[in-house]
């Protein structure tokens, strides 16, 4: 398999399958068959397994022969993850009942992922009040992305209040097509509790819907610092602390 090595975040990658007979014998009732990898969008909506027929090629391969397969897709998930697209020849030697096969696979790297994905949150929050914080994402990808998400996990003593958009049960969101230079923000309000000092810790999801599987593109984690209130309220009895 033909290609590069590396790629960005959505770029149309195109893979090049090419197969020789090396030998004297021809090779009869040949089938090839092509995988594209996880996580990617086949052009034109393809299957990501591809099986190409003896009939399509030629129900035979001779000796010195050699043809080239083309087939592009655009690859998706976070920087520095691998994408392997692998390939299958099977085919049976003339004069022999025995089937073989060859196989043969190329690592495409996601080089780089112009997405800005973050939170806008405050470092120090006073326990068991009100606030607001956003999720905000941009896009300097060339490709639209569509079926976008975002998913978030809370810390242990957060209480969601409200949120715009409107959330899917209030950790999730759907987002609208991003074009390029577009992005968005995601307004919560809650409340979180804690011990005072105590770190809590925001996590977030910016990814793509592809064949119902959730793809991660971006990910996203804030520390918040449950603070000292301005505020203290007690009780005496009689003016005693301990009755």
């Amino acid at each position: 398999i033909l290609g590069p090595a590396e790629t960005e975040l959505s770029q149309e990658v195109e893979y090049i399958v090419k197969y020789k007979n090396n030998g004297d014998i021809r090779l009869e009732n040949p089938e090839l068959i092509f995988e594209y990898p996880e996580s990617s969008l086949p052009e034109g909506g393809a299957s990501r397994r591809q099986e190409i027929s003896p009939e399509k090629l030629e129900g035979a391969i001779y000796p010195g022969e050699e043809k080239t397969f083309k087939f592009k897709a655009r690859l998706f998930g976070k920087e520095g993850e691998a994408r392997i697209a692998k390939a299958w020849l099977s085919f049976k030697p003339k004069n022999l009942r025995a089937r073989y096969e060859s196989s043969t696979d190329l690592t495409t790297i996601i080089k780089h992922a112009p997405l800005t994905f973050e939170f806008d949150i405050p470092s120090k929050i006073e326990g068991g009040r009100d606030f607001k914080f956003s999720l905000n994402y941009f896009s300097n990808l060339d490709y639209p992305l569509t079926n976008l998400g975002i998913k978030i996990e809370y810390p242990a003593g957060f209480e969601f209040l409200d949120s715009n958009p409107r959330s899917l049960g209030k950790t999730e969101w759907d987002i609208p097509v991003l074009n390029k230079a577009e992005g968005g923000r995601i307004e919560i309000s809650g409340r979180l509790l804690g011990d005072i000092n105590t770190q809590k810790i925001f996590k977030a999801t910016l990814g793509i819907w592809i064949n119902d599987q959730f793809i991660s593109l971006k990910e996203a984690s804030r520390a918040v610092e449950i603070a000292k209130p301005n505020i203290f309220v007690f009780q005496r009895i009689n003016g005693q602390d301990n009755y």
